[in-house]
């Protein structure tokens, strides 16, 4: 699985800042997007599964801001979900707990900045010590961090994630699933450009929410 989760480095490095042109809101089932073998009705309707060892996740967050985008776009009471798969990297574990601190405490979007930042541009998370230190960039101490993540409530948002990628059998990250039945083709978007790439994708993800082909 891990060779798996880095398969789509390589769609990134054919990634043409030449836009191309889409339009319509009809998308083909194999193409942009597949409709899963085994759908997960308890899933919530749109999930970002990612890694912070995860290159083309960073991409995906700081040059695309695929993730903001989708965001912006959801219907009204429908939430973007972000899960970390623990799968890659020596602390793969340690930073799915991180994430579900930063979840419990209503701080994703200021650690997903950093922790990515630490880890993908610095090099400088190594140790669990290192996640400490990340988090009181936010303002968390060492010893909040420590009660928090030994709480129930982190150990059942851990328990959740692992679930959610066993359930929908997570092969590669980034990855968005939609309403526990369709998987986004990364590099079934047709758009190339990093702003056009973002809307796209989008498109993509609203088109299955309400035509729920």
């Amino acid at each position: 699985m891990l060779s798996k989760i880095k398969s789509f480095v390589a769609f990134v490095l054919v990634v043409l800042l030449t836009p191309c042109s889409w339009a319509g809101t009809s998308f083909l089932d194999g193409v942009e997007y597949t409709s899963l073998k085994n759908p997960v009705r308890s899933s919530e309707p749109v999930i970002e599964f990612f890694s912070f060892y995860c290159g083309p996740c960073y991409l995906f967050r700081n040059t695309y801001h695929v993730d903001s985008t989708v965001a912006q776009s959801l219907p009204v009471g429908t939430k973007l979900v972000k899960y970390h798969v623990g799968l890659m990297g020596k602390l793969g574990n340690e930073l799915t707990e991180a994430w579900s601190v930063a979840m419990l405490l209503g701080i994703e979007d200021k650690m997903e900045d950093i922790l990515f930042n630490e880890l993908q541009k610095e090099r400088a998370l190594n140790t669990l010590d290192d996640i400490k230190r990340a988090f009181s960039y936010a303002g968390v101490t060492s010893l909040q961090y420590e009660n928090t993540r030994k709480s129930l409530l982190v150990k059942g948002l851990i328990a959740k994630q692992n679930e959610a990628v066993k359930a929908l059998d997570v092969q590669a990250t980034p990855a968005f699933y939609v309403l526990g039945k369709y998987k986004i083709e990364n590099a079934g978007i047709t758009d190339k450009s990093v702003e056009g790439y973002a809307k796209e994708y989008t498109a993509v993800i609203d088109y299955l929410l309400s035509a729920k082909p």
